[in-house]
């Protein structure tokens, strides 16, 4: 599977992206990433693996940049994490935590032009699709309760990737919304804890995306984000949100505004 974003590059230009660890002073193992090439993507890294905040920063990153997907961008990613750590140099047991591989999801979006929209979704991050301040679609989720099942990650490990040989899996793993029957389109990429908070509040009031679009600073999403963790409304976990909030459906519309 191949997916190339085409020239139109506005819709991604304004990002607001926030991100925060599960408690503070602990190591962040989510990441968000945008770029101007038409692309944007958030992963989580699994902390139960050896150096997953490492390999979400280089999957995010790197889709960012290279929006493409197959099994040469794969391999190419894991070698780039395999040059950060000397296994040789390892104590024998972070050898064998390193030879098991690290972990991690991968949601990329790209630009297909013409007010459509291209999803990559690799384990339980989600892509919201909004008209306002209305849940249109998700992908790959639709309902709180399918966060519970245990999800397919990338891995380190070429072997834990051995669904990808699968065509009719990968043909599951990515979708294309068309945005121009909306009013006000809107993109969100959401970590796992976000993602089922969103999913788990779309019918109150007020409507979790009015929430979220009413955050203009990363202090007010820490602060959100405690809130509702303290209320017991969202899962203590890396906890990450990248937005695109005034998305350009017309391909003669410009710049959105910032």
């Amino acid at each position: 599977m191949l997916v190339e974003p085409t020239a139109q590059l506005q819709p991604f230009s304004c990002p607001r992206g926030f991100t925060v660890p599960k408690r503070p002073g602990e190591r962040n193992e989510d990441c968000w990433q945008n770029s101007h090439k038409g692309a944007g993507a958030v992963s989580d890294g699994a902390s139960v693996s050896f150096d997953s905040a490492a390999w979400s920063r280089i999957l995010a990153r790197r889709y960012a940049q290279h929006p493409a997907f197959d099994g040469t961008w794969v391999a190419e990613a894991i070698a780039a994490y395999t040059k950060l750590h000397d296994r040789d140099s390892l104590p024998w047991m972070q050898q064998a935590a390193f030879d098991r591989g690290s972990f991690a999801s991968l949601l990329g979006v790209s630009d297909r032009g013409e007010g459509r929209v291209g999803v990559l979704a690799i384990g339980d991050s989600l892509a919201v699709l909004c008209d306002g301040d209305r849940v249109v679609a998700s992908f790959p989720y639709q309902s709180p309760e399918q966060f519970e099942a245990r999800p397919q990650l990338l891995s380190t490990n070429p072997a834990e990737n051995a669904f990808l040989s699968d065509p009719d899996t990968v043909a599951g793993l990515s979708a294309e919304w068309d945005l121009r029957a909306l009013d006000e389109p809107a993109l969100l990429c959401a970590t796992d804890a976000l993602g089922c908070w969103i999913l788990s509040e779309r019918d109150r009031e007020p409507s979790p995306i009015a929430r979220l679009r009413a955050i203009a600073k990363p202090r007010a999403f820490a602060r959100f984000v405690e809130e509702e963790r303290a209320a017991g409304r969202m899962r203590r976990d890396d906890t990450t949100l990248l937005a695109y909030w005034h998305w350009s459906a017309d391909p003669e519309g410009g710049e959105p505004p910032c």
